[in-house]
């Protein structure tokens, strides 16, 4: 599957009357957006020890490769990802439309983003990425 639909789920929901369906738009930005660069960073060698800390170690090593474009993907991946846990988990939080536009915007523009890397940029990324110590999280035992 191509992870890109999730982003067409997330556009269609976002400015959805229903608030269930903002959240779920919310969620689908954040999934769009990871598995959009783990699928890519996968295939080019970049290797994800455990499914359940992969969430971590993406942001992880988008932030500490040293390469600004990287670390503000990194970020925003990490915005995302607590936006999704608060829509996913906190169902005393209101999510208003403002909310949903503004992570299918910023997932969207990260993956503009990323796309729009030059080959260079991108393999001077996923070799910075391979030369990182592994940080804590990937140093425990699964």
């Amino acid at each position: 599957m191509d992870p890109a639909a999730f982003l067409d789920i997330a556009q269609q929901w976002q400015v959805s009357d229903s608030e269930a369906e903002r959240r779920t738009s919310i969620g689908r930005s954040y999934y769009a957006l990871f598995n959009i660069l783990r699928q890519s960073l996968s295939s080019r060698g970049v290797t994800f020890r455990f499914r359940v800390t992969d969430h971590g170690d993406l942001v992880d090593y988008l932030t500490r490769c040293g390469n600004q474009k990287a670390a503000r993907i990194g970020g925003i991946l990490k915005d995302l990802r607590v936006q999704r846990n608060d829509a996913d988990y906190d169902m005393n939080l209101t999510i208003d439309i403002n909310q949903s536009q503004l992570a299918y915007q910023k997932a969207q523009g990260a993956v503009d983003r990323f796309n729009a890397l030059s080959q260079t940029d991108l393999q001077t990324i996923i070799t910075r990425i391979q030369a990182l110590p592994p940080s804590r999280r990937q140093r425990r035992n699964p």
